[in-house]
């Protein structure tokens, strides 16, 4: 969906933390973990990962600086209703795209906050004026079970072009971009691919459309849905395809579009009505740095840190070697929802997809 130890005995836990810590991975969204919701100083923070990397992180934060946190994992979606309708319920947003804390920021739900620690990051996984900084980042790839490639007699597909195949026809999942991010982040790709002819890509989606069998309602569902046989190709984050083949779906491959393709940067905000700034500002600047980002790879997370001098972890896909398509964070931001009304009354309705 979508950013790379130095002292990496600094995040090893005890056998039985461990145990713990695996055992409360399940816990439902909306659930808090890792402390309880109240007490003056206890850092509140929205979560937008997985559950696994919302718990651990959470807990190395409190076990290296000993200020004691929690956090509610929530899509980012979820933090924007939250915001509106209740602000001070969190101090600090730590995860999901750029785009969408920088909505939170026009909507009036962001305190800017310029670390020390940003300028350590590359230019792009900085806003220009404190809004949010990057900590991880990941691509969108192409997410193909080879046993079903083999089945319909198909190649894995290397270009956008490829998806259109009629041997893909049915056999193919993608987030959908309302309620997804990386759903989201096919179109506003697919429009750079066509130099922000919005007309063209309407009409590239349409074709695609064809060959979908669902849109799921969340990033990680489309790998596993390959990787469960129910679609030969995912659209899909490749830290999210990397995530699947490590939990048991072995047959999986990524590519990448040779066009370019769109690329998140999962980003930290502090939030405006927060009743432990201090805390936030630490858990801002403890999150950018590189020892908290050689960190990543033992979560295990599969997205990369945006440290340039982070340890990459294995089977984490190396950004460097993808080519991407010119993300502008703003224009991202002012055309999603247009973007998204399009595709719900021109996309949507055009096909059988679910």
């Amino acid at each position: 969906m979508f950013g790379g130890i130095v002292k990496k005995t600094a995040f090893v836990l005890v056998a039985a933390v461990t145990s713990l810590v695996l055992s409360s991975c399940g816990a439902p969204e909306g659930q808090s973990n890792g402390g309880s919701a109240g007490g003056s100083g206890e850092l509140k923070i929205a979560c937008s990962q997985q559950e696994a990397f919302c718990q651990k992180m959470t807990e190395a934060f409190t076990k290296e600086t000993g200020i004691k946190a929690n956090h509610v994992r929530l899509g980012a979606g979820e933090v924007l209703a939250r915001l509106k309708t209740n602000k001070g319920e969190f101090d600090v947003w730590s995860g999901g795209q750029a785009e969408n804390h920088l909505i939170a920021q026009r909507e009036g739900n962001v305190e800017p906050y310029v670390s020390d620690a940003a300028s350590k990051l590359p230019a792009e996984f900085n806003s220009g004026d404190g809004a949010w900084s990057g900590f991880y980042t990941d691509s969108i790839g192409f997410c193909s079970s080879e046993k079903e490639l083999d089945r319909i007699g198909a190649e894995a597909p290397t270009s956008w072009d490829d998806l259109l195949d009629p041997k893909f026809q049915g056999k193919i999942s993608m987030p959908h971009p309302a309620t997804a991010g990386v759903g989201y982040m096919v179109l506003y790709t697919v429009l750079q691919k066509f130099d922000g002819d919005q007309g063209k890509t309407i009409d590239f989606m349409k074709k695609l459309n064809n060959n979908i069998v669902q849109y799921s309602k969340s990033a990680a569902t489309s790998t596993q849905m390959v990787g469960r046989g129910e679609a030969a190709v995912g659209i899909a984050l490749d830290s999210d395809c990397a995530q699947a083949k490590h939990e048991g779906f072995s047959d999986l491959k990524n590519t990448y579009p040779s066009e370019g393709t769109g690329y998140e940067v999962g980003a930290v905000s502090l939030l405006k009505g927060a009743k432990n700034v201090e805390q936030a500002k630490k858990y801002f600047d403890w999150i950018l740095s590189q020892q908290t980002q050689d960190q990543f790879g033992d979560v295990p997370s599969f997205a990369a840190p945006t440290h340039p001098d982070a340890k990459l972890g294995e089977d984490v896909p190396d950004q460097k070697s993808v080519n991407k398509v010119t993300w502008d964070v703003s224009q991202a931001a002012d055309k999603r929802q247009e973007l998204n009304s399009l595709f719900e009354s021109e996309v949507k309705s055009s096909g059988e997809a679910k």
